[in-house]
């Protein structure tokens, strides 16, 4: 499974670890337009409606690299 930065690479964590501060600093926008759409595509066929937490997990579980945010 993929992973998150939310530090521009300098460390990584899962999606339940990462979403308290993504939520916290509203970086849910900036994070969805940077997803590799057609897995973001696929995650919201899938799973929509769900939470973020939901979403997030989910697509790092099929995404094609970790998601880098800074």
């Amino acid at each position: 499974m993929k992973q998150i930065s939310i530090d521009n690479g300098r460390t990584y964590m899962t999606a339940e670890e990462a979403m308290p501060e993504i939520l916290d600093r509203n970086l849910w926008d900036v994070l969805a337009n940077i997803m590799d759409d057609d897995t973001r595509e696929t995650v919201h066929a899938e799973l929509s409606p769900c939470s973020e937490l939901e979403f997030l997990t989910r697509y790092l579980e099929l995404a094609p690299s970790d998601l880098v945010i800074g």
